[in-house]
């Protein structure tokens, strides 16, 4: 009998170490659609299927590492009447279900179909109602239901024996099936709700009663997950470390678990809502604010205003910004008003430009903003009375005039001038919920620049608050650098000898010579079907140059379309809106009618069948024409499981270094999102190629998005025409030399483009006195003010080394994607990686001593920082030391570094 026990013993152990490992796991349970952000957060996520976009969840091919999604499954009871009348003993007439008599196979085997339908999908199943037999049956049959529910648990586990199995409250049956479950829950413990499911702080008598069955089942080994029910933040964030205290593992949440609760982690949400009016090439909300919005930290997520359809914004919104250039009609306020009440009582803050043209002077005073007449002349001037140092930060700019004035009476202005006659004007004020400017005095336009009167860096960040941003421009410390190709002018012929085509051009004196990691493209239909005469010759240059170790592939489309949305409207049988432009739809390829399916899906499929080498397959698709695909193109490459890249207007230079000519990283489109390249191509820097050698101008875009902000990543982006003049072959060659000047950290544009993906997603919180940073790994750079102080590598997690760039204090993470971060006020960590042009693939420490484990696609070159250790290198690299800083540089694409550092 001992040994039958050990052996269930071991089994538990066994299905434990499974399912998660040796630590508890981070849970949350949320019966809507969880944002990526909790997916990024927490090791067990419970949803209900029935609620869940499984759909979607599949198209997000860059979640790579995400916690384990559970399906919520009712075990005991039937809500949608899908058993048969035999299976049904009775009514739980609170939630409106009936009670399933799992006693009967007939009944199990219709359970376990179910089960089976959500298998392929979920990594586990929280069974609920396993209690619900007791409404419906006399007791004296609750022994025989309970034996029949102990073996089904049992039965569930033998078909699934990998999968995470919690239940919730199976006080009756646990010592039965406790070798056999991998977690238990409880709701309830000290707030719960009443039987009209209004919120209560529980009984003491129901709290004693529950801890003590609760202790139990902890004290055997398994973990116990306690929700507990409340709509004060304030107290869930009390309870939920109380629950944490006692050794249970805590969901605090809303009753109908819609909302983000708290567990072992306080959620901070970094989205900010846009709502934006007209285009979104005439509103300067994702041209001007979307790009600071960036940098500091925040995802914006764009919707475009409709009367009737306000967005729904779940707790991972942080905030919103309105900026409608049309303002809101008279008889469509009531309902925006309601709607941004409810967010502002969320705890959302708003951000309101041009707060007049938006409400009537009634819902103005309800936000504490004051409009009143202006009874000085409108010509007469105003007098400055109050600025920020940073006022006239591209421009200066002053209000135009207005008959009415407004100014906060429970605010703090920001700008304040006088007219006059002595009335105060305040165009621009903080206010508990947010702010608001006038637009005349936050940006300023001339003819056909928009430029910032105020600094939006500073402004955004009083008003939506301080968060540690994550960095897609670095990693290691060094400014990332990538290189690709759109297909234009692959089969253009070089008008020097000795006359090849360019793509062979390129591929010989760029590509093979400069070997950083290229995404290089191809136009399929003009490689296949344009010029049937050179198809072969074309396939086998295409072949050769996807075959170099520094190349990955990418598709260009397949006729390259000039207008996105008139190839969706021809692809679906509409005409074309633009009726006859002047290079046509796309390129002219006989007896070819635009689709978007063949356009990406066919290119891309295309591409890996006939042109590349085994080993390698499409990661990127790149945008061609006026790079403003719609919706559905967009959709059709997460179907595709690729990035899509291009778009953007990234072009500054010393003549007009702007922040409008500074792009964000891109566009949503719904659930969408579009990558930007990073920065402009060399048909912008050659004015539409008339100066052949223009391309060297890109240079200024670079030194202007590195100081005093890095903005962007060095981004090298031209077509393969440029092979084909020896200027623009010569300016080439001049920037990649500036480039690799620079020391860059060399990578793919996929590596970008999944940085990209992750930022919009990626998780910070709080866990008593650290930051936690969450998500798939890719993307392992965050940044904070130098104010912020310094990590303690020791008391932190995944945290490698840290350099300061410009004011801030750029921090190195690995590659595992699970963050902590204690910041210490003073620097005095023994060991750090300082920089690197490779990619961490490992890092490990104990005791004072450490082990960072690197890979790259150049040789490597690492540079650390070490007071006190004994520090050792793979390889043979050469060494320069000087003072407490070791650089290495090896000649291998691998390495690793170790130090033994005192105590």
């Amino acid at each position: 009998m001992r040994f039958i026990t050990g052996l269930l013993c071991l089994f538990s152990l066994l299905i434990w170490n499974v399912a998660y490992g040796r630590e508890k796991p981070s849970v949350a349970v949320i019966y809507s659609n969880p944002p990526e952000e909790i997916l990024y957060l927490y090791d067990w996520i419970v949803v209900d299927p029935s609620t869940f976009n499984m759909q979607f969840q599949k198209e997000r091919y860059y979640m790579k590492k995400h916690g384990k999604l559970i399906a919520y499954f009712s075990l005991g009871e039937d809500s949608i009447s899908s058993m048969p009348r035999t299976c049904i003993i009775g009514k739980n007439r609170t939630w409106k279900s009936n009670v399933v008599d799992i006693r009967k196979q007939m009944c199990q085997k219709i359970i376990l179909k179910k089960i089976q339908a959500l298998s392929g999908n979920y990594s586990g199943f929280m069974f609920d109602t396993l209690d619900s037999y007791q409404l419906a049956l006399p007791e004296k049959e609750w022994k025989s239901y309970e034996e029949a529910e102990a073996e089904f648990i049992r039965k569930i586990r033998k078909l699934y024996p990998e999968k995470i199995i919690l239940l919730n409250r199976p006080f009756e049956i646990f010592p039965k099936v406790k070798n056999y479950i991998n977690g238990v829950v409880a709701e309830s413990l000290f707030f719960g709700l009443d039987k009209n499911h209004n919120y209560i702080k529980m009984p003491e008598s129901d709290t004693r009663w529950l801890l003590k069955k609760l202790t139990e089942i902890k004290n055997s080994g398994i973990p116990v997950i306690v929700i507990d029910y409340t709509d004060n933040k304030t107290i869930a964030a009390q309870d939920a470390e109380q629950i944490e205290n006692m050794g249970f593992i805590p969901w605090v949440t809303d009753k109908n678990l819609k909302h983000i609760g708290t567990g072992v982690y306080q959620f901070i949400p970094r989205k900010i809502a846009i709502i934006y009016d007209e285009t979104v090439d005439n509103n300067p909300a994702h041209q001007m604010a979307q790009l600071p919005l960036e940098w500091l930290g925040y995802t914006p997520v764009l919707f475009k205003y409709h009367p009737e359809k306000l967005p729904e914004l779940d707790d991972s919104y942080r905030g919103i910004l309105v900026w409608l250039m049309n303002g809101i009609k008279p008889k469509n306020r009531k309902k925006f008003e309601n709607w941004l009440l409810k967010e502002i009582h969320a705890g959302k803050k708003v951000f309101l430009v041009d707060p007049y043209n938006l409400f009537d002077y009634r819902f103005l005073k309800r936000l504490g903003i004051e409009a009143f007449e202006n009874k000085a002349p409108v010509t007469a001037g105003l007098k400055l009375l109050k600025f920020p140092g940073d006022f006239g930060f591209e421009i200066k700019g002053k209000p135009e005039p207005a008959d009415i004035l407004i100014k906060p009476f429970n605010g703090t202005s920001v700008v304040e001038y006088r007219n006059s006659i002595g009335q105060i004007f305040v165009p621009v004020a903080l206010m508990n919920w947010g702010g608001y400017a006038n637009q005349d005095i936050l940006i300023k336009t001339m003819q056909d620049m928009t430029l910032w009167v105020l600094n939006p860096f500073s402004l955004f960040r009083k008003v939506f608050g301080y968060l540690p941003a994550y960095d897609v421009t670095t990693e290691n410390g060094r400014r990332i650098m990538t290189v690709h190709i759109d297909g234009d002018g692959f089969e253009g012929k070089a008008d020097f000898p000795p006359f090849r085509f360019s793509g062979e051009v390129l591929r010989d004196k760029i590509i093979k010579k400069y070997r950083v990691p290229t995404t290089a493209s191809v136009i399929v239909g003009v490689i296949t079907d344009l010029y049937p005469e050179l198809s072969d010759r074309l396939k086998n240059i295409a072949r050769s140059i996807f075959s170099l170790e520094n190349v990955e592939p990418a598709s260009h489309s397949y006729s390259h379309p000039f207008n996105w949305y008139d190839t969706l409207r021809m692809s679906e049988g509409l005409p074309p809106e633009e009726k006859n432009p002047e290079y046509g739809h796309n390129l002219p390829i006989p007896g070819y009618k635009p689709s978007l399916k063949k356009e990406i899906i066919w290119s891309i499929n295309y591409i890996n069948k006939y042109l590349t080498p085994e080993n390698k397959k499409v990661k990127v698709f790149l945008w061609t024409g006026d790079c403003v695909p719609p919706k559905k193109a967009i959709e059709l490459t997460y179907k595709a499981r690729v990035y899509n890249v291009n778009g953007g207007d990234t072009s500054a230079t010393f003549n007009s270094p702007f922040l409008y000519l500074i792009s964000p990283m891109g566009i949503n489109k719904g659930k969408y999102f579009q990558i930007y390249a990073p920065i402009q191509n060399e048909n912008i820097y050659t004015n539409l190629w008339k100066n052949f050698g223009g391309y060297v101008r890109v240079i200024q875009t670079f030194k202007l998005t590195e100081k005093p902000r890095r903005l962007k990543p060095i981004s090298l982006y031209y077509h393969w025409y440029s092979g084909q003049k020896i200027a623009s072959l010569k300016a080439l060659e001049k920037v990649y030399k500036w480039a690799l000047s620079q020391k860059p950290i060399p990578e793919y544009l996929s590596d970008y483009a999944q940085k990209v993906m992750e930022f919009r997603g990626s998780a910070i919180a709080r866990q008593k006195n650290k930051w936690i940073f969450k998500n798939a790994g890719s993307l392992r750079t965050i940044r904070i003010p130098l104010s912020e102080g310094y990590p303690d590598i020791d008391k932190s997690k995944g945290v490698v080394g840290y350099r300061k760039i410009n004011n801030s204090l750029y921090i190195s993470l690995d590659n595992s994607g699970n963050y902590e971060l204690k910041l210490s006020r003073t620097d005095n960590n023994p060991f750090i990686l300082v920089e690197s042009n490779g990619i961490i693939t490992n890092f490990e420490k104990e005791n004072r001593r450490y082990k960072i484990s690197l890979k790259g696609y150049v040789p490597l070159e690492i540079t650390i920082r070490e007071e006190g250790c004994h520090v050792k290198s793979s390889g043979n690299p050469e060494i320069f030391k000087k003072g407490s800083f070791i650089r290495f540089r090896f000649k291998e694409k691998t390495a690793s570094i170790e130090a033994t550092c005192k105590n």
